[in-house]
């Protein structure tokens, strides 16, 4: 009868730095799939939402806006972060539009607006506002939501050929007595934030898909253009 009898000594020697190798290698990938997984989710589950409103400061006795005026647009953009990833804005690029009152209503402008088909109706956009931040520094917590506050001012002295226009909207507006703050307005929100913890590509020259495994973009609304 044969007998098996145990391992050598030295046969154990030659497996165990096998067996560990082997060991750091599986906890490697289940972190890697690990990571990966949690990225994922960010991706597929971060949200934004926006809001916009415009104020007028310095208005005449009559309600309207006077040359030295000033229409001031506020933008809250706000993601909502369901998962156990921080995040970090990178850009925030915004556009408001209010409707051409005095177009739609027959008068002769010559700015330049944006024809928008509901139904049979055609409605007229101005582009009022546009621009982006990459300034704001704000972090989106885990589980938590992360808002940038932008405040915009439109003088004459900024921007006359804008204010304007502004400037004219709003006039009719009070000259068929209505409120300012009726004014319908479009917002067009394209931010983008970075992943907090995901491997940065090491070149500035690296394949766009790699950047886009460790950023998000997201947007809200339409845009109708310059």
């Amino acid at each position: 009868m044969i007998r098996s009898g145990t391992r050598a000594p030295i046969e154990w020697r030659l497996e165990i730095p096998f067996l560990a190798t082997l060991v750091v290698l599986l906890v490697f990938m289940g972190l890697s799939v690990a990571n990966y997984v949690s990225v994922a989710q960010v991706h597929g589950s971060a949200r934004v939402e926006a809001t916009a409103s415009i104020g007028y400061i310095g208005l005449d006795s009559n309600g309207t806006l006077p040359r030295n005026g000033t229409a001031r647009a506020w933008i809250n953009v706000t993601v909502a972060n369901p998962t156990s990833r921080s995040l970090q804005y990178d850009t925030v690029i915004y556009k408001i539009w209010m409707e051409d009152l005095p177009r739609e209503a027959g008068f002769a402008v010559v700015r330049k607006d944006v024809p928008v088909q509901n139904g049979s109706v055609i409605r007229w956009l101005y582009l009022a506002y546009s621009g982006s931040n990459t300034s704001s520094g704000v972090s989106v917590p885990a589980f938590g939501a992360g808002t940038v506050p932008l405040v915009l001012d439109l003088t004459e002295g900024l921007d006359p050929y804008t204010f304007a226009a502004v400037q004219n909207i709003t006039g009719f507006a009070v000259s068929q007595g209505r409120s300012l703050t009726t004014i319908p307005l479009e917002l067009f929100i394209l931010t983008s934030l970075f992943i907090d913890g995901a491997p940065q590509p090491q070149s500035p020259t690296a394949a766009l898909y790699l950047t886009d495994v460790v950023r998000i973009v997201l947007g809200q609304g339409k845009d109708y253009g310059a």
